[in-house]
């Protein structure tokens, strides 16, 4: 695990800022000295240090930039949580793009709507089940030009000339790379503030999803905002789970991560999110209510299925649990005899259920 030493962050944002002029900065800063992104593959947690972060997303920039990928062009990302997804997006705003995200589990007509609403000219894809969606329909896409995938399995015998595989992309960006030197740091500078940056889906909940316009300006101040009220500070460890095609995913893992610097973990599947984040033991979270239930509804069997002895700790360290909350919500200062019980029920009880979730370290 990475030190936990910490960094005093200036939160100020710079005028004129972009999402990849702040991510040149916190390179600069970190270097090979710090993990950016951190993955799990087979069982074993691997890492990108930030100037690894670097050099993928500048690959895959020039890459995009090889296939005619120019400034307001989309590109659109599907997929689970994955270190690609991250280059992706970042290679696309660096080339002045605009980016969007689906949801995996989406069905075909459902793709389709947002591809043909954000006018989608390339897409980056996890996988063959993800391909196999646009190939189904792709006599009715008429913007997208190739369809990038970085998951080959079950895909090489594919022979459609518009798809290709991920680092032959990044390949062809490092040619380019070799032969306009400086033309990276031109390209970045040549952002705005104000540049279009994330359509993001709406829920679609009384009809099909529209997309809400965020230019750099809105997420980083949206990001900026968050943290001066809950500081997430550098050495700090967020495990990043929840779809990217959700702005509140993006904007902890997109706008806060590169404006503090702090490490981003992916889990290895969606089936071991549980496991991985108590590998990881992150000090700030953040879900949707369901994913707190979902926790809640865990303990809650769990200790039905226990023994009398601990039902009853459980329901002793709960009441006091209760008691120090409506004290604090209240803002009055906790007695010396609740401060007592309450150290009592967080060391037999609390902390025990908190190691089991990975949330021990959980600010």
């Amino acid at each position: 695990m990475l030190s936990r030493k910490k960094e005093k962050i200036n939160y100020r944002r710079t005028e004129g800022d972009t999402i990849p002029k702040v991510l040149m900065r916190t390179i600069e800063r970190y270097g090979h000295k710090k993990a950016a992104i951190r993955y799990k593959n087979l069982g074993i947690w691997e890492k990108y240090t930030w100037q690894d972060l670097h050099d993928k997303v500048k690959y895959f920039a020039f890459g995009l930039m090889s296939l005619g990928f120019k400034p307001r062009d989309v590109l659109c990302t599907v997929g689970d949580n994955e270190p690609e997804l991250v280059f992706a997006r970042y290679a696309a705003m660096a080339m002045g793009g605009v980016i969007s995200g689906a949801y995996q589990t989406g069905l075909p007509e459902e793709l389709k709507h947002q591809v043909d609403l954000a006018d989608v000219t390339i897409m980056v894809v996890e996988d063959q089940e993800q391909v196999d969606k646009l190939i189904e329909m792709w006599d009715e896409l008429k913007g997208i030009r190739k369809v990038i995938y970085y998951d080959p399995k079950g895909l090489p015998n594919y022979t459609e000339d518009y798809l290709l595989y991920f680092p032959d992309v990044q390949e062809m960006g490092r040619k380019f790379d070799e032969k306009n030197p400086g033309w990276w740091e031109a390209r970045v500078a040549k952002g705005k503030e104000e540049d279009l940056c994330i359509l993001s889906t709406t829920s679609g909940t009384t009809g099909n999803p529209k997309l809400a316009m965020l230019t750099h300006k809105n997420l980083l101040s949206m990001g900026k905002n968050l943290m001066s009220f809950d500081p997430i500070e550098q050495g700090d460890e967020f495990v990043s789970f929840l779809p990217l095609a959700w702005i509140g995913e993006q904007m902890m893992s997109l706008a806060c991560g590169l404006q503090v610097g702090f490490t981003i973990n992916f889990p290895e599947e969606p089936e071991t999110v549980q496991h991985d984040i108590r590998e990881i033991g992150p000090q700030a979270m953040f879900s949707p209510p369901r994913i707190w239930e979902n926790m809640i509804s865990q303990v809650q069997v769990k200790i039905e299925d226990s023994t009398k002895l601990k039902q009853n700790m459980y329901e002793w360290a709960l009441k006091i649990g209760y008691e120090m909350a409506d004290m604090r919500f209240r803002k009055e200062t906790p007695t010396f005899g609740v401060k007592a019980k309450h150290w009592l029920a967080d060391w037999t009880v609390f902390q025990e259920i908190k190691d089991q979730l990975g949330l021990r370290h959980l600010k």
